[in-house]
């Protein structure tokens, strides 16, 4: 499996900024190690570019809100900047047998401003995540008595953006290694004035690995239609007023 090094010689080469047989000067080196990281960070936000999503769980402590993040209750190794789903459960002492129940989430702190008693403290209806830095926080509401229920939350995996030359690569997928490349030679060629004579063929296969990884970690689901226009079964008779 590759290092970021590897990823970074490699690019160097495919973008015509280093011939073979040459050596690289230690700041440019450097230069494209950190445009790696950019790259890396920018596709640790998009869903389409991440290859799966973590689910973390705690056990209600009465607070609100948790923290998510380095170290925080939702321990993560970087801040997510959103939430991609989350549910509460009962647990089997309670049951007999444990019962997930999924929150809705709150897009905006707009929609949570509204709430008129966010202290109300009952099984949660709600999650709202605010992406304060360095730790998010993750607010329910209701809010979910300590020790009684648990939370669990999904979020987007993350690309190591913290590179060094001997960075390992390999616990990400083999699939993103050539978008890796190609985007980061296209990203080279840029910044060294060779964007004014366009490379069609590096641009191309730097789009079409890019797909390639879309096409393999897309993961859309089911539409689910708000219950206010879900029609009910049957169609509506406008003469009779009713349902059939």
């Amino acid at each position: 499996m590759p290092t970021a090094g590897d990823i970074v010689t490699t690019a160097l080469f495919k973008s015509g900024i280093v011939a073979t047989g040459q050596s690289v000067e230690g700041t440019v080196y450097q230069s494209a190690l950190n445009d790696l990281a950019d790259i890396l960070a920018q596709w640790s936000e998009q869903r389409w570019l991440v290859w799966h999503l973590v689910t973390l769980s705690l056990t209600s402590t009465g607070a609100n809100p948790y923290t998510v993040g380095p170290g925080g209750n939702f321990n993560l190794s970087a801040r997510p900047a959103k939430i991609e789903a989350a549910y509460a459960r009962q647990p089997n002492n309670l049951t007999g047998l444990p019962v997930d129940y999924p929150l809705e989430i709150l897009p905006a702190r707009e929609q949570y401003n509204r709430i008129a008693v966010k202290s109300l403290g009952a099984f949660p209806k709600y999650v709202f995540y605010e992406a304060d830095y360095p730790l998010g926080s993750l607010y329910t509401y209701p809010v979910i008595p300590a020790n009684i229920y648990q939370l669990f939350v999904s979020f987007k995996d993350v690309y190591p953006t913290a590179i060094a030359a001997n960075t390992d690569l390999s616990a990400i997928p083999a699939i993103a290694y050539p978008a890796m490349k190609f985007v980061l030679a296209k990203w080279l060629r840029q910044a060294y004035g060779k964007g004014m004579k366009p490379d069609t063929e590096l641009n191309n296969m730097a789009r079409e690995s890019l797909e390639i990884m879309r096409n393999a970690h897309a993961a859309i689901p089911e539409l689910l239609m708000p219950t206010a226009i879900v029609r009910r079964s049957g169609l509506y008779n406008i003469f009779s007023d009713s349902f059939y």
